[in-house]
């Protein structure tokens, strides 16, 4: 069965809705897109031939879709990415694969390849090329989870691997390879339940920093606002004890004497709590304190 080509329609299935959030789709295309960058250099050093892997697309269809997607002719790398729980596959076209070796062997590398599955000698070189190649997956995925990549085993035939149920979801990332004049494409498929627990505690990283975030923001606000609220301040002398019938026959024009010594400072205080300490004064022709003691909080 031919691939389906970028940009075709395909059926969407109403029971089974997209798993995969917006946010998740975008970081995992940036870290294929990190890994293909990376894969580009080790190809062209290791092939000496101008080769590019680019145009990461990110896709979630079932795993029987996946495979049911796949050409005829092509080479399934098996691969673990250790903690994560599962496997994942990596697919290429047999005449891209049969390309590189013939490069790594000093040959042309031209378009006419044979037509049969890898011999041993070919699975072994190309376990070595694909084993460089999963070591970048490292740092691509680094900011999804720490993973180790491994590779278990190249089949020739994708449907004996039993990588998932075949209506599991599983996330597809499709890529473009060009090897000197040869193009063709590789594909990733991970099953959701793989990336599953990783994306799932970014979920909750992240929204725990979001409510931090908006935490230290009203924070800030709050303290912005409280220092432009006006509060009384008052003043004050010790206080007096008159009894209440001398308080009774107060008059305009009486004097009450404090007994306030005229050397202990006068009490600052706001909403009746006393902050500081002042002593009486004058700045121009208004009357002022100067603040002697500022009283430290009580814990």
């Amino acid at each position: 069965m031919t691939r389906r080509r970028r940009g075709e329609a395909r059926t969407y299935d109403f029971r089974r809705p997209v798993r995969l959030a917006r946010e998740h789709s975008h970081m995992l295309r940036v870290a294929m897109q990190t890994w293909s960058r990376q894969a580009t250099t080790l190809l062209t050093t290791s092939l000496r031939v101008v080769c590019q892997l680019s145009n990461a697309q990110i896709e979630e269809l079932s795993y029987d879709e996946f495979l049911t997607g796949m050409p005829d002719q092509s080479v399934c790398a098996v691969v673990t990415l250790d903690p994560l729980p599962g496997k994942a596959l990596i697919s290429l076209d047999l005449p891209a694969v049969l390309t590189m070796i013939d490069h790594q062997l000093g040959g042309p590398g031209g378009p006419d390849q044979p037509d049969r599955p890898l011999t041993d000698i070919e699975q072994s070189i190309t376990k070595t090329l694909l084993t460089r190649l999963l070591r970048e997956l490292t740092y691509a995925f680094e900011t999804i989870a720490h993973v180790e990549p491994h590779l278990i085993a190249i089949e020739s035939d994708a449907r004996f691997v039993q990588a998932a149920l075949p209506t599991d979801p599983v996330v597809v990332a499709r890529l473009d390879l060009v090897i000197g004049q040869l193009e063709s494409s590789v594909e990733f498929c991970m099953p959701f339940a793989m990336l599953a627990p990783s994306l799932e505690a970014m979920t909750r990283s992240q929204e725990s920093g979001d409510k931090t975030r908006v935490r230290a923001e009203a924070a800030l606000r709050t303290q912005q606002r409280l220092s432009d609220v006006q509060v009384d301040v008052r003043v004050r002398f010790e206080p007096v004890r008159l009894p209440s019938e001398q308080v009774g026959r107060i008059a305009v024009g009486d004097v009450i004497a404090l007994h306030h010594p005229a050397t202990r400072p006068l009490s600052v205080t706001s909403a009746a709590t006393e902050f500081a300490r002042a002593v009486p004064g004058a700045s121009g022709r208004k009357l002022a304190v100067l603040i002697t003691d500022a009283l430290a909080e009580t814990p």
